[in-house]
């Protein structure tokens, strides 16, 4: 479990709304369905009977409810995070690859750079 960078890298609701928008992220819940990030919600594929007639449907659910039961978060085939025992707790913790967490710090002092255009110097 080398792989895991230390510091307080726990995943929270912020990480997933933030994956959720950058799109190409999806989350495997411990009782084994696949639940694909939205900016907003994540969506739940399961078949149901709609008018008597069995259709797939894609369930919304809210975050604060499902990150418990999240197992496990890849983006475009890398992992994200994993969810791991720790002593008594179990931690959903970033890997430090395919996402990157910026601190209030970093991104309080990231800044535009203004790119100028060299000038025009006429020889004769």
């Amino acid at each position: 479990m080398n792989k895991f960078v230390d510091g307080n890298l726990t995943v929270i609701i912020q990480d997933l709304k933030k994956l959720g928008r950058e799109g190409g992220a999806s989350a495997y819940l411990d009782n084994g369905d696949m639940m694909v990030l939205k900016a907003k919600y994540g969506t739940i594929r399961k078949r149901a009977f709609i008018g008597g007639k069995a259709t797939v449907v894609d369930l919304k659910v809210d975050y604060k409810n499902i990150l418990p039961k999240i197992k496990l978060i890849n983006r475009n085939g890398i992992l994200v995070a994993k969810r791991f025992r720790l002593g008594s707790s179990n931690l959903l913790k970033l890997t430090g690859s395919g996402y990157n967490r910026l601190s209030r710090k970093e991104r309080k002092n990231r800044t535009i750079q203004k790119v100028s255009t060299p000038r025009r110097i006429n020889v004769t």
